[in-house]
This record gives C-alpha cells, sequence and structure tokens, in this order.
C-alpha cells in the first residue's frame, strides 16, 4: 500500500510510540486513583508528558495543558465552554474544519454569538487588513478561532500576526494546531496563542483517542463536563482550573504517554528535518502534477507557505470515484470529498465538485509512493470513469 493520507491520520508511527503504548498498557494504573505503587508511578509519567508538551510548544506552565480525546475534543472546550453572552462576536477564517466551524456555529445559534469570517484567496488566505477592520470596528468580539493551516489545502495562516492583533486590541487567540502540529513551529508565547488544541494521530505520530488543550492564565473557561477528577472529591462543586477542570473520569493514560513518546520523537528528530524530507516530495508532486494538463490543483503551489497536503481534481471525474479507484486498482490511500471543511471547498471552488482528491505526505512517505500517485493518475484518465 502506498499511503498517501497522513493529514487524517499519520502512519506508521514510530516504533517508540507503538512500545510505549504496550507497556504503559500492561503496567501503569490510572495516576488519579489509588495507592498502588503503578499509580505513583503513573503520576510521575503523566507529569513528564505534560512537561514534553510543554517543551515542544513553548507553554510557560505545563499544568495548563489539559489531556482532551482529540483536537476536536479539545475545540469545543473551548469554544462551547467560553463565557458567552448574547451579542459577543467571534472571528474565523474562511478555511475552517468542522471541528472548528461547527461548534462556533453552534454557540451562534444558541447564545446569540456574532461570527465572522476573514476571506480567502490564494495569495492571501487569511486578510489581515479585513481582519483588522473586524477588530476595530467589532468591540463586541471576544475571541480570534483559527486553523494553524488549512487540511484541504495546506495554506499556511499567518498565526503569529493574528494572534499579536489579538492581544493588540485586547482579544483572545485560540488556534487549532491538528495540521501544523510536528509539521511546523507552533509557539505559543511568541505566536501569542491564548489556547492551543493539539491532535496526538497526526504529526505527533500518537495514537488516535488522544489530544491537548493548553488555556492561558488569560482565559477562564466555564467546566464542559462535570464528573470526577481524582483530586478535590469530597467537594460537590466541579473545579474550574486546568488540568483537573477538563480531565474528568479515569483518563487514558497509555494514550497519553504514546501521545508523548511521539512529540519526544519529533523533537529528536528535528522541524527541520521533517520539514525537509516532506517539502522535497511535496514539490516532487506539485511538479508531476503540474505537468499532467487534465489535472487541476487547488490553493497556490508556494511550498513555503504550505503544509505537504495537495488537494486536486481529474478533468470531468469524480473526486471520491478516483479516489476509490486509486485504491482499489493500485494501492493507494488517501481522502477524497469534502474533508469535514465544506468551508475550505467552497473559498477554493470545490463545492459544487462534490470537492477535491487530497494526498498528503507524512515523514515517512517515500518518494516511490509519490512515483505511484502520478503513474496512477495518468493512467486513470485514459480510461472511462463515472462523470460528475
Amino acid at each position: 500500500m502506498h499511503y498517501l493520507d497522513n493529514a487524517a491520520t499519520s502512519w506508521p508511527k514510530p516504533e517508540t510510540v507503538y512500545q510505549t503504548m504496550d507497556q504503559s498498557f500492561r503496567s501503569l494504573f490510572s495516576p488519579k486513583r489509588g495507592t498502588a505503587k503503578a499509580s505513583r508511578m503513573g503520576a510521575s509519567q503523566l507529569q513528564q508528558a505534560r512537561q514534553t508538551l510543554s517543551e515542544l510548544f513553548n507553554i510557560p506552565a505545563p499544568e495548563r495543558i489539559s489531556f482532551t480525546s482529540g483536537a476536536t475534543h479539545a475545540l469545543n472546550v473551548a469554544i462551547q465552554s467560553y463565557p458567552w453572552q448574547a451579542g459577543d462576536g467571534v472571528i474565523i477564517s474562511a478555511v475552517e474544519h468542522h471541528a472548528l466551524s461547527r461548534p462556533v456555529r453552534k454557540v451562534a445559534r444558541e447564545k446569540g454569538v456574532q461570527f465572522f469570517i476573514v476571506p480567502y484567496t490564494d495569495a492571501v488566505p487569511f486578510d489581515l487588513e479585513v481582519y483588522e477592520t473586524l477588530l476595530k470596528t467589532h468591540p463586541q468580539i471576544k475571541l480570534v478561532a483559527t486553523t494553524h493551516a488549512s487540511n484541504v489545502i495546506g495554506s499556511i495562516l499567518p498565526v503569529a500576526e493574528i494572534g499579536k492583533l489579538a492581544h493588540q486590541y485586547g482579544k483572545l487567540y485560540l488556534v487549532d494546531a491538528a495540521q501544523s502540529a510536528g509539521v511546523l513551529p507552533v509557539d505559543v508565547q511568541a505566536q501569542c496563542i491564548d489556547m492551543l488544541a493539539l491532535p496526538g494521530h497526526k504529526s505527533l505520530y500518537g495514537p488516535p483517542g488522544i489530544g491537548a488543550l493548553y488555556i492561558s492564565e488569560r482565559v477562564q473557561l466555564n467546566t464542559f463536563m462535570e464528573g470526577g477528577t481524582g483530586n478535590d472529591s469530597g467537594k460537590h462543586e466541579m473545579p474550574s482550573h486546568p488540568p483537573d477542570g477538563i480531565e474528568v473520569g479515569t483518563i487514558a493514560l497509555p494514550q497519553i504517554l504514546a501521545l508523548a513518546a511521539g512529540a519526544r520523537w519529533v523533537h529528536e528528530t528535528g522541524l527541520r528535518q521533517i520539514h525537509s524530507h516532506e517539502t522535497a516530495l511535496l514539490d516532487s508532486l506539485l511538479a508531476g502534477l503540474g505537468q499532467i494538463p487534465e489535472i487541476t490543483v487547488y490553493g497556490h503551489t508556494d511550498t513555503a507557505h504550505k503544509t505537504p497536503v495537495v488537494s486536486f481534481n481529474l478533468l470531468g471525474q469524480d473526486p471520491k470515484v478516483v479516489g476509490e479507484k486509486l485504491f482499489e486498482t493500485y494501492g493507494i490511500a488517501l481522502r477524497a470529498g469534502f474533508h469535514c471543511a465544506p468551508m475550505a471547498h467552497e473559498a477554493i471552488g470545490s463545492i459544487h465538485r462534490g470537492g477535491t482528491v487530497r494526498a498528503s505526505i507524512g515523514y515517512y512517505t517515500q518518494p516511490e509512493d509519490v512515483d505511484a500517485l502520478l503513474s496512477a493518475l495518468k493512467k486513470i484518465l485514459t480510461e472511462s470513469l463515472s462523470p460528475i
């Protein structure tokens, strides 16, 4: 199999991730419950996991990191637990994933929150002039929430500039790092990030079912879930501060430690080396697609401002049919459709096409995987597929 779906889930994982998952599942207990030695060891390793993430993302206080079931969970906590008042406002980008856009639309429906969308173009994926005008003219805006990079076309948003302007105008900034954590430098202090949502299973090379949310001291959220935390068990009230206000119930310690193992692997391998490998393959893929006139590539192709994600369509072909053909006939695994991001497809003009075919590169992708895709696409273009 040629695996080109790393924007969905990275595969394979570093061996240390598999080993950590197995060993911790066999030998450690929940760190917040019980007096067994395995519980105390679990508590120590849990704190080390927070420290690992804090070092990778320059988070000043590891205890402000809460583990969640994934980035979607983290984004929902951040957005739905914010103490909204009717008439408050939030700014988002035009290329958001459902994980961010749906909770924003929910608080708009249910709490009377206004949301504003900063427009997209291929050359300017997030218009800073429009953005600053919104900040100036709508004082009711409380939160700015954007992805760091589009999961559909890979365009990187100027998060440092977005965060700086948010703070200049007294707003909070939430970043969805689902496509950037482990791919791009993420620094919550330098980029003025108040809340950071992280997935475990993408480019941090951890397992599915785990993620994290960093919440700065500038942010006060209501509780999202209530229940046992293992701490303050004699009180009826639920704590609201992280991590106990978010880590409700028995936490997924094996997944947390495997995520930390993946994050350490990223740190030790180095973002520069990871980026160099992925960008070289991205260049090769874009060059090959550019030589096929029947293929339309969406978004810009400047790899300096793009993660290793490419969306494209074949002339007259349904993207889902193409995706199925690529796997069933040629053993190429990627994703086709709307990628849970119809906003992005509306922005790039592919919504009427049924979305796009998306190929996404990871550290374990090899040149032969890219070559196999290009060869298969050329063969498909000579065949008859169902028209749109």
